[in-house]
């Protein structure tokens, strides 16, 4: 190896005796673990940067807490934020931020939106399954920071109704097109090659055959998607919800939460381990006859053996296997991916699409950040925590941004574009504050709607079968009423009252955490009457502020906003969308109603700047707001001018909107 640079490497370990010295890393990855992960991954950007004559210093700490907020939280910091860590004289205070942000709901809510792109969770639901359930059990997955290979199986080996098993979303997905599809995309995502083209005839281009992939796809064969209870019975049950709003018995207001008891999804998820798969009648190799049984067999190996795996079904051995430490591709893969996510460049390219003739720019690197997601046992946290505590992570942006892909040498970071749900998220963030303070995203909610589950599964438990008799003897066109469906309809809205007074459950979804019962009403626009209509929506970060106003994170959101500024449409495990600038987006920022609520005077940002006396206060505040820095002589001299003649709100909202509009505001340095 030749000699590092001298100075760099004095730098870097003086900054890790400095830092090593606290524990605020010992949330999620003890100091000793992280910080030898840490030497490990800045050693080997090292070497790859042997010959570079140029190498970036290390970011200054406006760009470092904008950046870092961007990458873990998906939105920018407020004002409040970005100040309190300019003033604080902490030496360890970058550690102690990505301690914080790791522990935040904006973590979260972000990397909600990696997880869902990767299974392809879509954003419209058919008629018996919402996929915003499984939404929720993504971001329950990631508070409670369960290790990627326990849910990945649990996902794998997922059945039941959704009220039961959340992680069945992962087989409703492919409820149209089968688990064949299931099994491509798995491949795809966990093992970062395409297996597909062979579902069909060898593959061309890769050593996959059409054998090969059948005894891979037959671990999933028994998967059957059913419905709890047909359209016959969801019109029945519809008629005497009618009914039940309008019965003398009805009192008081319904909350957000009813919905998800009185209309549950309808989906299920079986599967028969006996239920054989058969090659297609059209097979037109040697190596098995049409129609003959499949035996599943792991096919992928990477050592001198094929893999044997125990497991109660071969769904089970499959996962099993899948996510095993002794499946190196596994953990690189992922790595890999996660790298790409915060760095903007992946060790290998396309991050999809391995091959064993496949050239990684850093081999080395590439298995040792797959051996550090292995060696943490899979720990999210832990793994983002050496990442962004690595010098390769904090090096300054090359404005020029010249670099090939497939040479990237790690000089330093390259200057991204925000996401468009970073996008979406900062631009909510200018208009309502910190959005973390309106998630559902804390223990309490996920204990309150475990129970709602419960309460749902057995209300259909009691329900259906008398709708399925309604059916029977009056057909599913009668409006005649059955008193006994009112009756247990009534039973379990006094359960559902109960239980969301236990928690102290607002009308609008929200847990009241003062001490104080709060059953404030909060309608929605063109709602006349609570009793008629029942609130929609209440999951997780698609909720309402403090207001009453909609709040939508972008890991719900699917709007003409996030198409233009480039979101996958989720019909194959991309987790990155490279999209550059286009003319469309530049008439959107400037004519979007996201864009424009920010400058209405009754916005969070446009309120707090109001609160400042003094021109150049306001400037200072915006600027710090939207930029995350302070303005320069030059800027406050072109605001100054601008503002001679008169400083009236719509002025401000003008000069404003000229600053969000820049490139300044979307790019992340």
């Amino acid at each position: 190896m030749k000699a590092i640079n001298s100075k760099v490497f004095i730098t870097f370990l003086l900054s890790i005796t400095l830092i090593s010295s606290s524990s605020f890393a010992g949330r999620y990855i003890q100091d000793s673990d992280l910080w030898k992960h840490v030497v490990t991954v800045d050693r080997l950007a090292w070497q790859e940067r042997e010959g570079i004559k140029k190498v970036n210093k290390p970011v200054d700490e406006q760009n470092f807490v904008r950046r870092i907020y961007l990458d873990v939280t998906g939105k920018i910091p407020t004002y409040d934020q970005m100040l309190s860590y300019l003033k604080s004289k902490d030496i360890n205070k970058r550690g102690k931020l990505i301690d914080e942000l790791l522990a935040s709901s904006g973590y979260v809510s972000n990397f909600s939106n990696f997880w869902l792109d990767l299974l392809r969770n879509p954003y419209g639901d058919p008629e018996d399954h919402n996929h915003k359930e499984f939404t929720r059990y993504i971001e329950r997955v990631l508070f409670e920071n369960k290790t990627v290979d326990k849910f990945v199986f649990e996902m794998m080996t997922a059945d039941g109704t959704v009220q039961e098993n959340q992680a069945i979303g992962f087989y409703m997905r492919d409820e149209a097109t089968g688990p064949m599809d299931t099994l491509n995309a798995t491949v795809r995502a966990f093992l970062g090659t395409r297996i597909g083209c062979a579902q069909c005839h060898n593959h061309r281009f890769d050593k996959w055959t059409q054998k090969e992939f059948y005894e891979s796809a037959a671990h999933m064969t028994g998967i059957a998607y059913k419905s709890t209870y047909g359209n016959g019975e969801a019109e029945v049950m519809g008629t005497h919800r009618k009914a039940f709003m309008k019965d003398k018995r009805m009192t008081g207001k319904l909350s957000a939460y009813s919905n998800n008891l009185y209309n549950p999804s309808r989906a299920k998820v079986t599967f028969n381990a006996n239920e054989k798969l058969k090659y297609p009648d059209n097979y037109a190799y040697q190596n098995a006859k049409p129609n003959e049984e499949v035996q599943e067999r792991i096919v992928f190996s990477y050592g001198d053996e094929e893999a044997s795996v125990e497991g109660k079904d071969k769904r089970e051995v499959f996962a099993n296997w899948l996510t095993s430490k002794e499946n190196p591709m596994f953990a690189r893969i992922l790595a890999n991916r996660l790298w790409k996510r915060l760095m903007g460049v992946a060790i290998m390219e396309p991050v999809d699409d391995w091959k064993d003739t496949t050239t990684v720019q850093n081999p080395h690197l590439f298995t040792a950040i797959g051996d550090i997601f292995s060696g943490v046992n899979y720990d999210l946290k832990a793994f983002f925590s050496v990442i962004l505590n690595s010098e390769a992570y904090q090096m300054a942006v090359d404005i020029k941004n010249e670099f090939k892909t497939e040479d990237y040498k790690l000089q330093g970071s390259i200057l991204k574009r925000m996401s468009s749900a970073q996008l979406s998220d900062s631009l909510l963030t200018l208009q309502h504050g910190n959005l973390d303070t309106h998630a559902k995203l804390d223990a309490q909610y996920f204990e309150f709607e475990d129970k709602l589950n419960k309460l749902a599964n057995d209300y259909s438990k009691e329900i259906v079968p008398l709708a399925r008799a309604h059916m029977k003897q009056y057909a599913r066109d009668t409006e005649e009423i059955e008193p006994k469906m009112l009756d247990v309809m009534f039973t379990y809205l006094e359960k559902l009252r109960e239980l969301e007074d236990y928690y102290e459950v607002a009308l609008n979804g929200y847990i009241n955490k003062s001490g104080k019962k709060s059953m404030a009403v909060v309608k929605k626009p063109g709602m006349k009457n609570m009793k008629e209509e029942m609130m929609m929506e209440p999951q997780g970060s698609s909720t309402y502020n403090a207001k009453g106003k909609m709040v939508m994170r972008a890991n719900y959101a699917s709007g003409d906003f996030m198409k233009v500024f480039g979101s996958t449409d989720r019909s194959s495990p991309d987790t990155n969308v490279d999209m550059g600038a286009t003319m469309k987006q530049i008439l959107k920022m400037i004519n979007s109603p996201e864009c424009h609520n920010v400058v209405k005077k009754d916005s969070f940002l446009m309120k707090e700047m109001w609160k400042k006396e003094k021109v150049t206060e306001k400037i200072s505040y915006l600027y710090y707001a939207i930029y995350g820095r302070a303005p320069t002589k030059k800027d406050v001299g072109i605001a100054a001018r601008f503002f001679e003649k008169s400083d009236k709100p719509d002025r401000w909202a003008k000069y404003t909107l000229a600053l969000i509009n820049s490139p300044e505001f979307y790019f992340i340095k």
